[in-house]
C-alpha cells in the first residue's frame, strides 16, 4: 500500500542528470539522500550519483497491485524489487526486462544524508520505473560489463580519495569537479569507506562479471573470425573500423571489441597484414 501511494502522489519530472548504473547489491545497501536545486539524489557505496537508473535484469516475477505492477528482477548480485504504474503486457518470468527507473527515498526519514544511518538497508529505495521492454541476452551482457567497468572506475577513484583522506590531503584536486568531491566525503562519510568495503565492493564487481565475460567473450570471438572469414567478407583481409562497426550493430560495445580482438591477436587467430586491416590466420 505504501509503493501505491507513493507512486500515486509522485510527480514525476526529467531530471537533468543521466542514468546511472549501478548493481542491484549496491543499490540495496544504499540509503544516502542529498538534495540538490531541487532534486534528490542517492549516494551509492561506490560514490555513484544516483537520480535515475538504467538497469537490465532477469524477470522473476510480476505482480500485479490495483493500478500498480510489482517487477521482482535480478542481476549477477541481487534480486529487488521496481514498480509501474505503466502497462507493460506480457511480462514472463526469464525474459530481460531493460528500464530506465527514477529512485526516490522510501521513507522520509531518508531524505538527508546521514539521518537513520545504518538502518533500514534494503529499504531506503523505491524504485519507479518510467520507460521499460523486454530485450534480448546480449543487452544483458552488455549493461554488466559496462556496469562493472563504472564500478571499477569509481572504485580507484575512492581509493585515490582514502589514501589522500588518510594522508590529510584529500582535496577537490583528486576530483575533476567540486561537486564529485563533495560527494565522494559523503559517501565516505555515511558508508565509513575503508580498504575493506572497498576490496568487498571490487570483489562483488568481479564475482558479476566473470562470467558473462567468459561467455560474452567467447561469442564476440566467434563473432569476429566470422566475419574474418574470407568467404563471409569477400576480402583476404577487414578494414579495423568496418569490423568495428559491424560488430557494434551486432551489440557489442566499441570498448570490448578493442579488447576481443587483441585477445584473438595473441591467441594466433588472426593478424594485422598491415595497419588498420585485419586478416584470419589459416590453418
Amino acid at each position: 500500500m505504501q509503493e501505491q501511494r507513493q507512486i500515486q502522489r509522485q510527480k514525476l519530472t526529467p531530471a537533468p542528470a543521466p542514468t546511472c548504473r549501478i548493481f542491484f547489491d549496491e543499490l540495496l545497501k544504499s540509503d544516502c539522500f542529498v538534495g540538490e536545486h531541487g532534486e534528490t539524489h542517492l549516494v551509492t557505496p561506490t560514490c555513484a550519483r544516483c537520480n535515475r537508473l538504467f538497469g537490465v535484469g532477469e524477470i522473476k516475477e510480476v505482480e500485479k497491485r490495483g493500478n500498480i505492477t510489482k517487477i521482482k528482477i535480478s542481476d549477477p548480485t541481487a534480486t529487488f524489487g521496481i514498480y509501474t504504474d505503466k502497462a507493460l503486457l506480457n511480462l514472463k518470468p526469464k525474459e530481460y526486462l531493460a528500464f530506465v527507473a527514477y529512485l526516490r527515498p522510501r521513507l522520509r526519514a531518508y531524505a538527508h544524508a546521514g539521518k537513520n544511518k545504518g538502518r533500514g538497508k534494503g529499504k531506503a529505495v523505491l524504485t519507479l520505473v518510467e520507460e521499460a521492454g523486454v530485450v534480448d541476452e546480449n543487452v544483458r551482457s552488455n549493461w554488466i560489463l559496462n556496469t562493472g567497468r563504472r564500478t571499477m572506475e569509481r572504485i580507484e577513484e575512492l581509493r585515490k580519495a582514502l589514501l589522500e583522506k588518510q594522508r590529510k590531503e584529500f582535496s577537490e584536486s583528486t576530483w575533476k569537479q567540486a561537486k564529485q568531491a563533495k560527494q565522494a566525503k559523503q559517501a565516505m562519510e555515511h558508508y565509513a569507506i575503508d580498504d575493506d568495503k572497498l576490496n568487498y565492493w571490487q570483489g562483488r564487481t568481479i564475482d558479476a562479471v566473470k562470467d558473462v565475460w567468459q561467455r560474452h567473450g567467447k561469442t564476440a570471438k566467434e563473432m569476429v573470425l566470422d566475419i574474418l572469414e574470407p568467404g563471409v567478407s569477400g576480402k583476404s583481409s577487414v578494414e579495423r573500423i568496418k569490423l568495428t562497426e559491424e560488430l557494434k550493430k551486432r551489440g557489442l560495445m566499441e570498448e570490448w571489441i578493442e579488447e576481443v580482438i587483441d585477445e584473438l591477436i595473441i591467441e594466433g587467430r588472426c593478424y594485422e597484414p598491415e595497419v588498420g586491416m585485419l586478416k584470419v590466420v589459416e590453418e
